[in-house]
């Protein structure tokens, strides 16, 4: 809606605006022609119908949901001091969420949107007292092992353009391209006083693809509250994915994976957003990010072989979620 000085609008439900387009501006121009107005361009007459800026900026809170469970490193004299995947839980991080957005007079629009989350980090250690087991697809023992200490790491980026557009339907459609990139490292240190072993490995997914979604308009309120705001979004990618990894002790091994694969990717977001001002509004909610058919570090330890070089997993599912408070100013 126009961010006017003068006049009113009408975004009550029940009102007579036609679904799916913008509240009708009560000014007397448009209140005289109401409905002639939402069938033309009336930029030239009412100023509540002019294009306009929406600018987003969004604080958030993540966290990535626990792996799934798998034996990375054990000691083989006690298989209780182990590293599992799903030891590794990550804290909560910040990130920052961009977007800006022009805005046609029937509330189509087209935005560019950058997401960005801090390297999310996880951390797990165990003793030991000898023989240690990696457990590769074919399992490496390390003698005199004293302790263990993993380390992982998270990356999560991207950008996107969307076209925004409203039907005689309650919903907003989305149709875009995005580009999201997911590093993760995983490393491991098996100490030992005489035959310290290291491990290592990087994955890195680049996923390029377009996405369809659905998210609310102003005009059309959910469960009768005006306040709640929410959004859907489910992508297709194809993904230029890497694997390396190494292990280094008294003999260097390492294994390198290309691989091209299809990805999917669903973002959704439900929260509520109060009017500050005619031009300014602020809201706040719930984020939920989730990603399926991609290199995870923690899953290439079991499918790589060190003795021929070769093996990766391009088959493992990520997913964050978290709180965010934004502010929303037009002009």
């Amino acid at each position: 809606m126009g961010c006017t000085s003068a006049d009113t609008m009408d975004i009550s439900p029940g009102s007579d605006t036609m679904p799916g387009v913008m509240s009708s501006c009560q000014c007397r121009d448009c209140n005289s022609k109401r409905f002639s107005n939402q069938f033309r361009d009336p930029k030239s007459s009412c100023p509540g119908y002019r294009p306009r800026w929406l600018g987003i900026a969004r604080g958030l809170a993540f966290t990535r949901a626990t792996p799934s469970a798998g034996v990375l490193f054990s000691d083989t004299t006690n298989p209780i001091r182990q590293i599992n995947r799903d030891g590794l839980q990550s804290g909560w991080e910040p990130g920052l969420d961009l977007t800006i957005r022009r805005v046609t007079w029937n509330e189509n629009s087209f935005e560019l949107r950058f997401m960005g989350i801090e390297s999310l980090h996880a951390r797990a250690t165990t003793s030991a007292n000898g023989t240690a087991e990696i457990h590769a697809a074919v399992p490496i023992f390390a003698g005199d092992i004293t302790s263990i200490e993993a380390n992982y790491n998270t990356d999560l980026y991207g950008i996107e353009a969307n076209w925004r557009f409203v039907t005689y339907c309650p919903f907003q459609y989305i149709a875009g391209l995005r580009y999201i990139g997911l590093d993760e490292e995983l490393t491991a240190d098996l100490n030992s006083a005489t035959s310290p072993l290291s491990y290592r490995t990087t994955t890195q997914n680049d996923l390029y693809g377009i996405q369809v979604g659905i998210t609310s308009i102003p005009d059309m309120s959910l469960f009768d509250c005006r306040w709640l705001t929410w959004s859907a979004k489910l992508g297709l990618y194809g993904n230029d994915a890497t694997q390396t990894s190494i292990l280094t002790g008294a003999v260097g091994q390492r294994a390198d994976s290309p691989a091209d694969t299809a990805a999917f990717i669903g973002e959704f977001r439900i929260g509520m957003e109060l009017p500050v001002t005619r031009c300014i509004s602020i809201s706040g909610g719930y984020n939920l990010f989730l990603m399926e058919r991609v290199a995870v570090a923690t899953d290439q330890l079991q499918a790589t072989n060190f003795f021929t070089g070769t093996g990766s997993d391009n088959e493992g599912n990520a997913l964050f979620h978290g709180a965010s408070a934004s502010l929303t100013l037009q002009f």
